[in-house]
């Protein structure tokens, strides 16, 4: 029997989500011509309509189609918030610190190759009532030490206050990787509160999902960035579900690619093969396999019996990896790919 304290918002959940986007308008979108038809489609035929309407049409490309999209998603999951309690609000927040992160991103990039902030504002896209960042001071500092001041009263300040300078010349990597790492591991403790019983798939597929980031995370540093120990240590996430501690240390020791693709062939790592079956892609799919899985993953969750806010998570997700296909289909117009290329690229499936 439903948890009677989620029906109400599982109630509303269930009508936002009859409004998502059916397979006819992913092959009606992968059909048009060029972005213009895309963004014709979208507006005229699609729930995103209201917030396409103020968008420049002379000079389309795929921000311009991207950042209202996400705009909606914020909005929408504002909307949720009205139904849930002060424990449970606690997490959808947590999971819209994904969108601050971006944002501080793209300011810390604009303020390394001294860029106007303010210019930067209209690419942000982060929960104006539920923020715990600053971005009206953060958009109006001409320096590092400036930008790092203005955190100072959040979580970001103890993050960037160890790297001292910052310009385009400089590698970026770490700080990006630090504040990737400081929205997980905060995901993790808030998730580890939830109770364990109604919340049981919401936890074991969050699990896999750091399982999947970091094989990918260790994957790609070696055969990549040929990053040390010390590196791939510094940036490996915690709270996986197969690939505890020991696992960590052991995927970071190993010497060589044939090593690392003999540890990851153990019966431990069975569910996890898609991402290295395929030898001639590995690294071209291997992100979409990530998200293919956890998009099938949380459609699962969606309609499990969980008590719990498993639907409410799940929609959240589904919502991410819509927006995801829809700025694919946006880039395969700018390469001018088939739709059997095109399909290839979504994270969803066609019958």
């Amino acid at each position: 029997m439903a948890n009677s304290k989620y029906a109400c918002v599982n109630t509303k959940i269930m009508a936002m989500r009859a409004n998502s986007l059916k397979p006819e308008d992913f092959r009606a979108m992968i059909r048009e011509p060029d972005i213009n038809g895309v963004f014709s489609y979208l507006r005229e035929n699609t729930y995103y309509a209201p917030f396409l309407t103020e968008v420049d049409t002379t000079h389309l490309h795929r921000q311009a189609i991207e950042i209202p999209l996400n705009r909606m998603r914020v909005y929408e999951i504002e909307k949720l918030m009205h139904y849930l309690n002060d424990t449970d609000k606690r997490l959808i927040t947590t999971y819209l610190m994904e969108s601050d992160i971006e944002s501080l991103r793209l300011l810390i990039r604009g303020l390394a190759r001294n860029a106007d902030l303010s210019e930067i504002v209209p690419m942000m896209v982060y929960s104006e009532k539920y923020t715990t960042v600053p971005f009206d001071k953060l958009v109006k500092v001409h320096s590092w030490d400036e930008f790092k001041k203005a955190l100072i009263n959040t979580d970001y300040y103890r993050i960037l206050e160890i790297f001292k300078t910052i310009s385009i010349d400089e590698d970026l990597f770490p700080v990006e990787k630090s504040l990737e790492r400081h929205y997980y591991d905060k995901l993790r403790r808030t998730i580890e509160k939830l109770p364990k019983k109604e919340n049981k798939k919401l936890i074991t597929t969050f699990r896999k999902g750091i399982d999947l980031l970091n094989l990918i995370w260790f994957y790609r540093g070696k055969r990549f960035y040929h990053l040390s120990r010390e590196e791939l240590l510094a940036y490996a996430l915690q709270g996986g579900l197969r690939i505890k501690e020991e696992d960590i240390q052991k995927l970071t020791e190993v010497k060589t690619m044939d090593d690392f693709m003999r540890v990851v062939s153990a019966p431990k790592y069975e569910e996890y093969a898609f991402l290295f079956n395929h030898e001639k892609s590995i690294d071209l799919h291997m992100e979409r396999r990530r998200e293919r899985f956890l998009y099938f993953a949380f459609q699962s969750l969606f309609n499990s019996d969980d008590n719990g806010l498993s639907k409410v998570i799940a929609y959240i997700r589904m919502a991410e990896f819509e927006i995801a296909d829809i700025t694919s289909i946006i880039e395969s117009k700018r390469y001018r790919m088939s739709a059997e290329e095109t399909e290839e690229f979504l994270i969803r499936y066609f019958n």
